[in-house]
């Protein structure tokens, strides 16, 4: 069953991958609309996620983030933050230096990652120039000094102290998703020892199905 291994992995990876093209967008956009929400001539990047949640230039609460994602390629709260002048948020990347495995039909306005070979040069950045000009459209840059360069700072690796958080729902809600689909996934490359009537490899390769999912849940 060395084969139906490789499968359960090959799919964990692709998960991953989706999610982090989700998750990423989702940052890029919420700072994209924490800028265009600044009063005219004041714009500015948020200063934490803390901000992207709940905008403290309001009365009201007014959400640009839903939640504060994880790094779904980590598991970790930590995010690689790209810097404006300022100290403002302009972009996140992950912090893994693993190799991606996807490679090409990356979404609109994420086309370089095709050129970058880690998920770390996966950079998710609302491109302004600094601070005090009107923010453009959002762009996926490949590599996170060009997003530092290209936002007029650095890129910042450390974990926003705001971002501890001991239990996330979720967080939880979205790991289950995940391990579903992969568990569809490695299950579909069992199906052929079933139509050829082989009982026993059929058994088998479900059954460490099962295991991997169990394992996947509750790692």
């Amino acid at each position: 069953m060395a084969a139906l291994g490789t499968v359960w992995h090959t799919a964990v990876k692709r998960e991953k991958e989706r999610e982090l093209l989700f998750v990423g967008d989702q940052y890029r956009r919420a700072i994209e609309s924490f800028w265009q929400a600044s009063p005219k001539g004041q714009e500015r990047l948020p200063k934490n996620f803390d901000e992207l949640l709940k905008d403290p230039r309001f009365p009201d609460t007014r959400r640009h983030l839903r939640r504060a994602y994880r790094d779904p390629i980590t598991g970790q709260v930590a995010w690689g933050l790209v810097k404006a002048p300022d100290g403002g948020i302009a972009g996140v990347y992950s912090l893994s230096e693993a190799e991606s495995m996807k490679v090409a039909n990356f979404p609109p306005g994420y086309e370089s990652f095709e050129t970058v070979p880690s998920y770390r040069q996966w950079v998710f950045q609302f491109s302004v120039q600094g601070t005090s000009s009107e923010g453009g459209a959002g762009t996926g840059q490949g590599g996170t000094q060009g997003a530092a360069n290209n936002a007029g700072g650095t890129a910042d690796t450390q974990q926003p102290s705001t971002q501890k958080v001991p239990y996330d729902p979720m967080a939880w809600l979205d790991k289950v998703y995940q391990c579903e689909m992969v568990k569809q996934a490695a299950y579909q490359a069992c199906l052929p020892y079933h139509s050829s009537g082989n009982q026993t490899a059929w058994k088998s390769c479900t059954a460490e199905v099962s295991s991997n999912y169990a394992a996947c849940i509750n790692g």
